[in-house]
């Protein structure tokens, strides 16, 4: 049914800080109002930051506003208390109060017919609290650390359960992670896997030498990409590790550019120095969407040696670009990457295996573009599985009364 009425509560979406935040649920959030003509309201909380800490690069996001338009669609930005390092169990509670009268206000005056989270804990269990509250069905969205990291924790598990258990959907973005949350004791007929998708009018095979001219860039060297954010999890500390360790001569044609930002960089800077990498590393800011692909088109290989993922779009679009992958085989990635056809899955947070698969692509890669079907699934695929997912849910509610 066009014009489904619904309110979208995630703390994975873009601000006018970091625009690229949550990329993958915007361009869900947008073909599900484009094609399926939702009318659909996006709650995206953030973290108080007290005034002390707003001029830190850590909490760059205290200057987002209240609200703003993410394109043509206006989305709001309450704030929610958190206790940095202890109490963590706490913040889905946060976040639930944080909410209320504002989930409240806008019921009154455009009632929504259904609450999606994306993001089981915190968000999700503020999304079941007042979902339950207003009579509404719910949907939850697991996209891979909420289940995959969160839940080693005894009280964030216990209600990262209950949350799932009590929503009238569950999806995953990985076969992975629905084994994950089976494992949990979420019933297995509760919960379905829809993939994320790629924006193919974006992600298309480039030419190299051109994208390299166009970017500024040295004709020659092979070249290494990294995309994401600089935290511990992303194994940026690793991929440097194991590109210094790639034999000199042969590291002398090669070079590593990482994109992102994050509370690694100084360290990152750092090393890059100390181990002589400057002329063959270069660290470059996070830049807006719309930009990667050239990056895609410059580059020869895409480098993502996490230690925990959900389902990284970032290794989806390099495929669409018709660029092999280096990554780590962990959570969804080796349900994207045909290991030795489509790109070398390694062990996480091991430099050795990785040094050796980035020698193996300098030596000359096998690339077989045919050999992932996940680079083919676009956005409009997903918003559909999205849209049965919400009527059947919808309808459900409906007979049950």
């Amino acid at each position: 049914m066009a014009g489904r009425q619904g309110i979208v509560i995630t703390n994975l979406f873009p601000n006018p800080v970091e625009k690229t935040r949550g990329m993958f649920v915007w361009q869900e959030t947008r073909r599900l109002l484009e094609r399926h003509g939702y009318k659909l309201r996006v709650l995206s909380p953030l973290p108080w930051v007290p005034p002390f800490l707003r001029t830190t690069s850590k909490f760059a996001h205290a200057g987002v506003p209240a609200s703003a338009e993410v394109e043509d669609l206006r989305v709001l930005y309450p704030r929610h208390p958190v206790t940095p390092r202890v109490g963590r169990s706490l913040y889905g509670q946060f976040m639930y109060w944080s909410l209320s009268r504002l989930f409240s206000r806008l019921q009154k005056t455009r009632p929504a017919e259904f609450v999606l989270a994306h993001y089981a804990f915190p968000d999700g269990y503020a999304a079941m609290r007042l979902a339950r509250r207003h009579g509404l069905p719910l949907l939850v969205k697991v996209r891979g650390s909420d289940v995959n990291v969160f839940t080693r924790q005894a009280a964030r598990r216990r209600l990262t359960v209950r949350t799932l258990e009590s929503a009238d959907r569950v999806i995953a973005v990985s076969e992975a992670l629905k084994t994950k949350m089976i494992d949990l004791g979420v019933p297995a007929e509760k919960i379905s896997v829809v993939t994320n998708g790629v924006n193919a009018q974006r992600f298309i095979p480039r030419d190299r030498a051109a994208s390299r001219r166009d970017l500024g860039l040295e004709a020659d060297p092979f070249t290494f990409l990294f995309i994401g954010s600089l935290r511990p999890l992303k194994g940026v500390l690793t991929m440097l590790q194991a590109f210094r360790a790639i034999q000199v001569e042969k590291r002398r044609d090669a070079r590593l550019v990482i994109i992102g930002g994050g509370e690694l960089q100084e360290e990152l800077e750092r090393r890059i120095e100390r181990y002589g990498l400057s002329d063959q590393v270069r660290l470059l800011p996070p830049m807006e969407h719309s930009e990667i692909p050239r990056w895609f088109g410059a580059c020869d290989c895409l480098v993502l040696p996490s230690t925990n993922e959900g389902y990284p779009n970032v290794v989806v679009e390099a495929l669409a670009a018709a660029r092999p992958v280096i990554a780590s085989r962990v959570g969804g990635i080796p349900e994207i990457v045909a290991d030795g056809r489509s790109g070398i899955l390694v062990p996480p947070g091991r430099p050795w295996p990785l040094t050796d698969a980035m020698v193996t692509m300098i030596d000359g890669f096998d690339f077989d573009p045919a050999a992932s079907p996940a680079a083919q699934r676009s956005w409009e695929d997903v918003s559909d599985d999205m849209d049965a997912l919400i009527e059947s849910a919808i309808a459900e509610r409906g007979v049950a009364g």
